[in-house]
């Protein structure tokens, strides 16, 4: 090999040498980063959903309580009616 290959193979050896440490500390803080901040955003699409479930449950509990009342009113005015024709009927 030529002095000037060795010496640009000299330098790429000291360069990824000192950069190393350098490299691997970023990179375990950019993975700590991503860690932390995937955690944060799991967190906060759990929370608004368990929110939307929460308020989709209160909809429909109040959708239920409707239609009993609405079952109770056509139950009195179906007997109301029988009543009616009972009476029609008996004259």
């Amino acid at each position: 090999m030529s002095p000037e290959g060795i010496a640009a193979l000299s330098a790429v050896c000291v360069a990824i040498v000192g950069a190393g440490p350098a490299y691997l500390g970023l990179s375990r803080r950019v993975r700590g980063a991503v860690s932390d901040e995937g955690t944060a955003t799991r967190e906060a699409v759990a929370a608004s959903v368990q929110d939307a479930v929460s308020r989709l449950e209160g909809r429909l509990d109040g959708m239920r309580e409707d239609i009993r009342d609405v079952r109770d009113w056509q139950t009195s005015h179906t007997a109301e009616h029988m009543l009616i024709q009972h009476n029609r009927n008996e004259d």
